[in-house]
């Protein structure tokens, strides 16, 4: 009886053994679970975790080629409840799946019958030693145990410091800041009137599947390490960091960043990467260059052609002369001289010829009363809507106020053109 027992324990015990054995596999090997047919690969990558607001952030992450195909008669998949991964000290680990859905294999969703998806499973690093990843759905439990020796120096390294030309990514747009520098003069009514600035053309290239902007955290510091205030509503050009709007996924925009010049040295744009907590920086030297900067003139004379608010203007030195006659003015009586103009836009909107921004001084440099409501013929001032490329023929009407040098004066928020002239005998 004993021998029986005996015997009959034996068996057990192998048959025990031998399905834990079969419950037990390695990388490489190819098993069958909950109808899929799963095969993790040796070739095991490494990686570290970027995410700012993640208990885990900074963390050392391996991750492991996964492949799965479904054997079964519906639609099945993988998902994070299927599997659990025990580090050394036999403690779970938390699932770092949702951090990488882009190849995290739970993340795949369902696949139909006879379909094969490939993808990865992240780890949390913990220590060198064995791992466990255990397959259970309460009918089936299969163990994969794999010895692990973190390879460090296979993590690769985050680039946080550019120079110009090269190309940075920071959440899904690609930032480009080209190294040719142009220069500028601010012409503002404000404390930057007259100050140097210097752009650089810049191309915003959007890789995500959103549409997106122009980062808002984004700073410039100058050579004391200061940050610089913007000037992007100071200069005539549009800067990519205001009036860009929305790029849409897939597109591309190009224009520029102005940067206001406080001394020769370092200038460092800095883009903060919200989602991975990174500082980006864009660092290069500036030199400034006199020679580089564009003359603007702001003086001209009678039959010298300017251009003011998108009007190409040439005031004419072939005048003639007239006299007020209005009994209901102040004026009248007066002299008058008479200037033809012609005004051409060149902007892509219809335009008007400015009145409210010309003042006429005479030579005793005291401005002028307005006479164009007190003479004839029409003033120019007074003439009607210009569409795009259309050119206006007038007459602009100036008070006599004696022989010498008269300023006719365009003046709006920014800029101040002068036509001067003498008046003679």
């Amino acid at each position: 009886m004993k021998k029986i027992i005996l015997v009959t324990m034996t068996i057990f015990s192998f048959i025990l053994l031998t399905a834990c054995g079969d419950n037990t596999r390695e990388l490489g090997d190819t098993f069958e679970f909950d109808d899929l047919e799963i095969t993790l690969s040796e070739d095991i990558g490494f990686t570290r975790l970027r995410r700012r607001w993640s208990d885990h952030d900074g963390s050392y992450v391996f991750y492991i080629p996964i492949t799965v195909t479904n054997i079964g008669d519906g639609s099945h998949g993988l998902n994070e409840w299927s599997y659990t991964v025990y580090s050394p000290d036999g403690m779970s680990i938390d699932s770092l799946g949702w951090y990488f859905e882009e190849t995290n294999i739970s993340s795949v969703g369902n696949i139909q019958p006879d379909t094969t998806k490939d993808g990865h499973i992240y780890i949390l690093y913990a220590e060198d030693g064995e791992y466990i990843i255990e397959f259970d759905n309460f009918d089936t439990t299969i163990e994969v145990h794999f010895e692990l020796e973190f390879d460090f120096a296979a993590v690769p390294e985050i680039q946080t410091e550019f120079t110009l030309g090269e190309t940075l990514e920071i959440e899904g747009l690609e930032i480009t800041i080209a190294d040719n520098i142009s220069w500028g003069l601010i012409r503002s009514r404000t404390d930057l009137n007259g100050e140097y600035y210097f752009f650089l053309p810049v191309t915003l290239n959007n890789l995500s599947e959103e549409t997106t902007g122009f980062p808002w955290g984004f700073d410039i510091f100058g050579p004391n390490g200061n940050a610089l205030d913007s000037i992007a509503w100071e200069v005539e050009e549009d800067d990519i960091s205001r009036g860009a709007g929305d790029i849409l996924p897939g597109a591309t925009l190009t224009g520029y960043l102005h940067v206001l010049f406080v001394g020769d040295g370092e200038y460092i744009f800095e883009f903060t990467d919200w989602e991975f907590d990174d500082s980006l920086r864009v660092s290069f030297n500036v030199e400034f260059d006199p020679d580089a900067v564009p003359v603007i003139q702001t003086e001209f004379t009678l039959d010298e052609l300017f251009v003011f608010d998108n009007l190409e203007i040439i005031i004419s030195a072939d005048g003639s002369w007239g006299t007020i006659e209005s009994r209901w003015s102040d004026l009248d009586g007066e002299d008058y001289f008479v200037l033809p103009v012609t005004a051409t836009n060149i902007g892509n909107s219809t335009n008007r010829f400015p009145s409210w921004n010309i003042t006429i001084f005479g030579p005793g440099g005291i401005e002028l009363d307005d006479i164009s409501w007190d003479v004839d013929g029409d003033d120019i001032t007074r003439s009607g809507d210009i569409r795009a490329g259309a050119t206006l023929e007038g007459d602009l009407h100036i008070l006599f106020d004696g022989y010498g040098e008269y300023v006719i004066e365009f003046s709006d928020w920014d800029d101040t053109i002068q036509i001067i002239f003498d008046l003679e005998e």
